[in-house]
């Protein structure tokens, strides 16, 4: 049976523009057209779901397009994705920090926001004023 783009993107779970959009960005290749239409092979049906993974781990898309060219051309594949793992965890752990940083001001501007008469301005909006 052929593999429509419509068929190909319902295997994959993603829409129909996904695709479009990921063949203009050259992570897959647009088959050739016959009097059928296009029939995409288990290799796009592979790229697709590669795709969708590592998109859904916050990988960026230039390291995804990185990755697919070296498992063409590379045997060392599996220790180019552990390297960008690693780079991805290194990432989180830096934004998982800067999140930590905001929600100990958050809870000080709270702090001092409670202890406040309902008269006097709120801190925040005085430290907000400030660094104006």
């Amino acid at each position: 049976m052929r593999r429509t783009i419509g068929r190909l993107a319902k295997e994959a779970g993603v829409n129909v523009e996904t695709v479009r959009y990921y063949e203009r960005r050259g992570l897959l290749q647009l088959p050739p057209a016959s009097a059928g239409g296009r029939d995409y092979g288990g290799e796009a049906l592979w790229r697709l779901r590669y795709i969708r993974t590592a998109k859904s781990w916050g990988w960026k898309l230039a390291d995804i397009a990185a990755l697919l060219d070296e498992a063409v051309r590379s045997s060392n594949f599996c220790q180019a994705v552990r390297q960008t793992a690693r780079r991805r965890i290194d990432e989180i752990d830096r934004q998982l920090a800067d999140l930590a940083v905001q929600r100990d001001e958050l809870e000080k501007f709270i702090s001092d926001c409670a202890a406040k008469p309902d008269e006097d301005r709120c801190p925040i909006f005085r430290r907000i004023r400030r660094e104006q």
